[in-house]
């Protein structure tokens, strides 16, 4: 095929190496890693994975971030290039959005394992709950998904027309047929160019308020969550800027896979390199200055939650990983793009290697640090990054080389009708390459395998959330003893406190708990009194407004007293079991939430918006078929009229 473009495109049809099997079976046997491994979880439960009741959220949620953040960026920067016209967009678009719709689609898959209950998963619709983010997570992932389809897909149509045109055998029986269906039709005429380009421009149009709003969802997801750290409302724009950081970064490292792979050296410039990378150092120095002003506030206003879980995360066992993050993820690529001679290819994509798994990194530290804290407690619970989650989420990031080097088998792997219609109006002629044999599935399966094992180091940061040591030490220098009694269905609780001589300890604080099995075996603490001069603490389940907990259950309870001497030591502590007469349920059912008639008409506004959002994308789809439908009808028409003349 003497067109440069058009044969390129066909260099992944050619026959595949003994390089790119081996690719596609180290990949393939990543992935099937992670379907054993979640195979053993549907078996054994969420524990296996790392889940208990002190971190009920872990490393998937972290893997759906990431996965589906990263799609955001592959589909939005296309989006936004083709909205401004920017011609040197061509060869990287078809990349780019082959990216989004291979990665939302992993993204979307990983929510499955994170709820743990897949056989439930329908219920989602059968069963919706309005007030859930979870529920509105799925609308407008579903949403972003349809629209990532319709955006890479369109385009296809011009593009398997000419390859079709050009010559069914070098496409082999499958694509040859495929094509043939999806483009029968299309001729190139002005109609059916304009109703294409119009199409385009609204889907990327919408698609970018899409992406805003799959990501903004997300992060409403741990914001409306009683967690230190999450409720922060600058999160919905910090999620947007780190899927597009992410994303952007991932772009770079496909491009420059495939460019490396099939030989596209032509097409894709080092000129295209610096300007993703330019993209890629605002979105670096937007997301470091977020990072700022998300945690400043916070540890300037001090609230004890907070300032817990940002003294584990800035200066305790979690302080290297995160400042690993500040320093590769942020700082590195700036300096990157900043000196002239790291700003080139290999230092661009050094730069995006450094990204992807500092990014993923960065969601794990903002997903287990709050949800291992205890909020009544205040203590941080364990976490551990388990073989389970580490197979898994290797398998999705190995399933997006695999899924992309499989997909561009089939489609064409760059954009040829654009490259060709922006090369006619600026007068570029693109010399073929002779005498030049080109082994392009050997070198992608080279590129894929780097860019694998970049990837796979997002696997190797295992954080461990182990619980703050204490000292062991009995103190010798108080006693304590509790006595319980009901009376009238409340619970009277008396501890005495008496130092070594038996003297009774005035001003002591003295911590009440007793024992639940709401989230497994653990102390729950009732309240803290000061003893009087006699030295006794008194405290009445239900009797003041500070101590409302009251006995849920008639029966034996044990109730507990803790007293610490002095910062470090280990509390000395009492116990006693009452029996408990009168059980009074802990369950109060909730007075009206303020703006419920307002918020019944929320609901019914997303729908009609996304009812709306569906409907137009089906439309565009239709569209598009009707004007390759009427073309293909007019050139039947002429060719019976032809035959009637020549017959008369």
């Amino acid at each position: 095929m003497s067109n440069p473009v058009r044969a390129a495109a066909l260099r992944p049809f050619g026959t595949p190496s003994r390089r790119y099997w081996y690719a596609i079976t180290a990949l393939g046997i990543v992935v099937l890693a992670g379907v054993v491994a979640w195979i053993v979880q549907l078996v054994f439960g969420m524990g296996v994975a790392g889940y208990n009741d002190q971190a009920f959220w872990g490393i998937y949620i972290a893997d759906v971030i990431t996965f589906i953040g990263v799609s955001y960026g592959g589909a939005v920067v296309s989006a936004i290039l083709r909205l401004t016209g920017a011609d040197w967009r061509a060869p990287l678009t078809r990349l780019a959005e082959g990216t989004a719709v291979v990665t939302v689609l992993v993204g979307t898959a990983l929510i499955i394992p994170h709820l743990g209950r897949p056989e439930r998963v329908w219920e989602l619709l059968t069963q919706p709950n309005f007030a859930a983010p979870v529920f509105w997570d799925f609308i407008a992932v579903m949403t972003y998904t349809a629209a990532s389809l319709v955006f890479f897909l369109l385009p296809l149509v011009p593009d398997m027309a000419i390859l079709h045109g050009e010559g069914p055998h070098r496409l082999g029986r499958f694509r040859a047929g495929l094509y043939r269906v999806l483009s029968r039709g299309w001729v190139g005429n002005p109609v059916q160019r304009r109703v294409l380009n119009r199409s385009l421009g609204l889907v990327s149009i919408m698609i970018i308020p899409l992406a805003v709003s799959v990501h903004s969802v997300l992060s409403w997801a741990f914001t409306l969550t009683n967690r230190p750290w999450w409720n922060e409302s600058i999160w919905a724009p910090y999620f947007v800027v780190a899927a597009l950081y992410s994303g952007v970064a991932l772009v770079i490292l496909v491009v420059a896979s495939f460019r490396r792979g099939y030989h596209l050296e032509a097409f894709i410039t080092p000129r295209h390199f610096v300007r993703l990378g330019m993209l890629l150092v605002t979105f670096s120095a937007t997301y470091l200055y977020m990072t700022f002003a998300d945690l400043l506030p916070g540890a300037y206003i001090g609230e004890p939650d907070t300032l817990a879980v940002f003294h584990e995360l800035l200066l305790g066992r979690l302080a290297v990983w995160f400042w690993l993050f500040v320093i590769v993820g942020g700082v590195l690529p700036i300096v990157i793009m900043a000196l002239p001679w790291t700003r080139n290819v290999w230092g661009i994509v050094t730069a995006a290697a450094l990204v992807v798994p500092a990014m993923w990194l960065k969601r794990m530290l903002m997903v287990v640090a709050p949800a291992t804290f205890d909020n009544m407690t205040g203590t941080f619970g364990d976490f551990r990054i388990t073989w389970v989650g580490v197979a898994m989420t290797l398998a999705a990031a190995a399933a997006v080389p695999l899924l992309l080097m499989l997909l561009f088998r089939v489609v064409p792997l760059l954009s040829i009708d654009e490259i060709e219609e922006i090369d006619a109006a600026n007068g570029t002629i693109r010399k073929a390459e002779s005498g030049q044999k080109v082994d392009g599935n050997g070198r992608m399966a080279r590129s894929v395998g780097i860019v694998v094992l970049l990837v796979g180091l997002m696997g190797g940061a295992a954080i461990g959330a182990a619980a703050p040591a204490q000292a062991d030490t009995t103190s010798d220098t108080a006693s304590i003893a509790l006595t319980g009694v009901e009376a009238t269905g409340l619970v009277r609780l008396t501890a005495t406190l008496t130092d070594p001589d038996g003297r009774p300890m005035s001003q002591g604080d003295v911590e009440f708990l007793t024992t639940t099995s709401a989230l497994g075996e653990r102390l729950l603490p009732l309240g803290t009194i000061a003893t009087d001069t006699t030295g006794v603490a008194v405290l009445t389940l239900g009797g003041d407004s500070d101590h409302l907990y009251r006995p849920s259950e008639a029966g034996p309870q044990e109730f507990f007293a803790h007293y610490t001497p002095s910062m470090g030591e280990q509390p000395i502590t009492d116990s006693v079991t009452v029996n408990v007469t009168v059980g009074q349920s802990a369950y109060h059912p909730a007075e009206p939430k303020p703006f419920v008639t307002t918020g019944k008409v929320t609901v019914i506004a997303i729908f009609t918006i996304v009812a709306a959002i569906w409907l137009t994308l089906t439309v565009q789809v239709v569209k598009v078929r009707r004007v390759c439908t009427d073309a293909q009808l007019n050139q039947d028409t002429q060719g019976s009229e032809g035959g009637k003349v020549i017959s008369g």
